[in-house]
């Protein structure tokens, strides 16, 4: 399964994302706690991503009258996308060892690697 970029709903992306590392993971409390942060910034930057659609890639702006800049929701995405990443491959389930967690990090550059 995979989770939907265009997901705006943070409940929504949190039980995507339960869903998707339960196939792999038996996950501990602190996964499920940076799967939540990691749900409302997925969340966050789809919502920047309808805002950015809506209103354009380029915005009035600038310095001087007429000046179009890029939108600062893009740049937000993707910074939220980046921190989304960093606490999703903080997950790495129950058990010991250094191969503890490997499917959860494989599995998070799977999908939001592309995005960062």
């Amino acid at each position: 399964m995979n989770v939907d970029p265009t997901l705006k709903d943070p409940q929504a992306v949190r039980a995507a994302l339960i869903e998707l590392y339960e196939t792999e993971l038996d996950l501990e409390p602190g996964d499920l706690v940076a799967i939540d942060i990691a749900a409302a910034m997925l969340a966050r930057a789809a919502q920047l991503d309808a805002v950015v659609k809506r209103e354009g890639q380029m915005i009035p702006g600038g310095s001087r009258a007429g000046m179009f800049v890029l939108h600062p929701g893009i740049a937000q995405a993707q910074t939220n996308r980046a921190s989304a990443a960093g606490h999703l491959a903080k997950i790495r389930g129950e058990g010991d060892g250094p191969k503890r967690g490997h499917n959860a990090r494989d599995a998070v550059g799977a999908r939001w690697g592309n995005r960062v």
